[in-house]
């Protein structure tokens, strides 16, 4: 596990990490997603209303969109993302469907005039935590709701982001040391950390992580006037990586 200081590392590691390995991630589902889809499908449920415009900043693959393309509504799509090979292959993928929009964007720089009060919702799913600026980012995000859009966060629990990433209780005390001694500072801690695949960790694979907890997103939220409406917990429990993560809806 790495840990950096500097927003400036972070960003321009966390750019390479990703460009270099698109086609795997394209490819391969995140844990993430596979532990939490049951509860968010069903959280799905009571908040996509027809004809809503739905943004999705940092979409990935685009697995929100195939969630969403279940419900069998009308809606409209927009997929946000700094790595233009996943915009790239995400609109080859969805060109026939004309409510489906990608854009390269990076969150922590300025957003399109067009994107300003467009959103019923605007989702966050495991995106927040690779952005450096947060304000930057949380503020970006606030833009481009409409009034009384919704803000939907889904993350992990950064205790639990140390405890994952530990080989044993030692390592984790230290680690955890080492975030609180950063976060007495005002900052935050930003870390890489190689991706265990099951038989091995991966020597090119990594995962980049800032270590934001609940606080740091609620305190964003609460400076731009937005309130907590709904809060949930998913436990992942596992030998080698227990997670809890975090669902968090402001408006």
């Amino acid at each position: 596990m790495k840990m950096l200081k500097s927003k400036f590392d972070f960003r321009k590691e966390n750019q390479k990490n990703w460009e270099k390995n698109s086609t795997y991630w394209l490819n391969n589902p995140l844990r993430q997603v596979e532990d939490t889809q049951s509860f968010f499908k069903k959280k799905l449920l009571s908040l996509v209303k027809p004809n809503m415009t739905i943004i999705d900043m940092g979409c990935g693959s685009a697995w929100l969109l195939e969630f969403l393309l279940e419900l069998d509504i009308d809606f409209k799509y927009i997929g946000l993302d700094f790595n233009p090979i996943f915009i790239k292959h995400l609109k080859n993928k969805y060109h026939s469907k004309s409510n489906v929009e990608f854009i390269e964007i990076d969150f922590e720089e300025g957003i399109p005039k067009k994107l300003i009060q467009k959103a019923d919702i605007v989702f966050n799913l495991f995106t927040f935590f690779e952005n450096s600026d947060l304000d930057t980012a949380f503020s970006n995000a606030h833009q481009m709701l409409k009034a009384n859009g919704e803000l939907v966060i889904f993350t992990i629990d950064c205790i639990f982001l140390i405890l994952a990433v530990s080989r044993n209780m030692e390592e984790f005390k230290e680690k955890l040391k080492m975030y609180e001694e950063i976060k007495s500072t005002g900052e935050v801690p930003y870390f890489f950390q190689n991706i265990d695949l099951g038989d091995a960790e991966s020597e090119d694979l990594k995962y980049a992580s800032v270590l934001y907890s609940f606080d740091d997103y609620y305190k964003q939220a609460n400076l731009l006037g937005m309130k907590l409406s709904d809060y949930g917990e998913v436990v992942k429990t596992s030998k080698f990586l227990p997670k809890t993560y975090q669902y968090m809806v402001f408006k």
